[in-house]
């Protein structure tokens, strides 16, 4: 029997249907962008959703959703360079009806919804050493920490790093006190790791020296969990 076919969910239909070049070549076909492919597009472009978080706004797998992804710029680019018009219409998707119980996709009636809840947004966290500009090993003892909330990034101090003890539950109940949703770091202490958890904070191992890399590594859906978190030694965590 033939697999039951996927439909991709998509949260809004796009404003404008299609878009005209200044000089267009007659003798070639317009290039048709499909919803759902507009709709990855969007979300990951426009709303700074990593592959992994698209997929699952759409119901689909992250191989799914990175096939896609390349098939749209793909299309983008060939009307670009050859001048062609753009359709935006088809593909096989499903457009949202706003019952989900959370939806951050920025597109349908839920996101605004959520929204006036004092809903979170995406606020990525990542220790740096004193340089600012490296990961730090140690999460509670960073110096610093690099804040990247919709691409607008900060650095703040860490409040936690002369903390005689416990250092490990106060940088994390510091950044639970920021609204982050995402934490890259090398490792984490068990204790902090409650606290994330119960305040359903992701966190994702960083693999890299360059803070700035992991940003991008999260976005392309690179990143792998952090899974296994140590106990706390001499005060530290």
């Amino acid at each position: 029997m033939p697999r039951p076919r996927k439909y991709r969910k998509v949260c809004k239909l796009p404003e404008n249907h299609g878009f005209m070049p200044v000089v267009q070549r007659e003798d070639l076909p317009p290039v048709v962008l499909q919803i759902d492919e507009y709709e990855t597009l969007r979300i990951i472009d426009r709303e700074g959703f990593s592959q992994e978080q698209c997929g699952e706004y759409m119901h689909i797998a992250r191989a799914t959703v990175q096939q896609i992804y390349t098939s749209a710029r793909k299309k983008i680019a060939d009307a670009l360079v050859e001048g062609r018009p753009i359709h935006i219409s088809g593909g096989e998707y499903l457009l949202c009806d706003g019952k989900e119980h959370m939806c951050e996709c920025g597109g349908c009636r839920k996101h605004r919804r959520y929204e006036k809840q004092g809903g979170k947004k995406m606020k990525i966290a990542i220790p740096l050493d004193e340089n600012k500009q490296d990961v730090c090993l140690v999460l509670a003892r960073a110096p610093f920490f690099l804040f990247c909330e919709n691409g607008v990034e900060e650095i703040v101090e860490n409040p936690a790093a002369a903390a005689q003890g416990g250092a490990g539950v106060q940088v994390a109940q510091f950044l639970v006190d920021s609204n982050i949703t995402v934490l890259i770091t090398p490792r984490c202490g068990q204790n902090a790791a409650d606290v994330f958890t119960a305040a359903e904070i992701k966190i994702y191992k960083s693999t890299d020296k360059a803070a700035i890399d992991h940003l991008k590594a999260y976005q392309d859906g690179t990143l792998e969990e952090l899974t296994h978190f140590h106990g706390g030694f001499h005060g530290i965590q």
